[in-house]
């Protein structure tokens, strides 16, 4: 039987080989660390993780509505300065 002093004190334990694959992860609404795709809730906060928040994590974190905003100002403005210039 193996006893304490067959033990390397200074042995690693931790191996960075063994990390977790983050590729199939994305970042909490509520928390920021990593959470699987496929998961329901974040391991680290608790936060339920809901159908619209996958879409907003997948596509950058930006709600649709804001691009669609976002792109109506951008055509107004290139109105506006095609119009100041004729």
């Amino acid at each position: 039987m193996p006893t304490v002093a067959d033990f390397d004190d200074d042995e690693d334990w931790y191996d960075d080989d063994n990390e977790p694959d983050e590729s199939g992860t994305m970042p909490c609404p509520e928390c920021g660390l990593p959470v699987y795709e496929d998961a329901d809730r974040c391991p680290a906060c608790g936060y339920w993780i809901l159908e619209t928040d996958r879409h907003a994590m997948g596509s950058g974190g930006k709600p649709w509505w804001i691009r669609v905003v976002a792109a109506i100002v951008l055509v107004a403005m290139v109105c506006a300065a095609l119009l100041a210039f004729f």
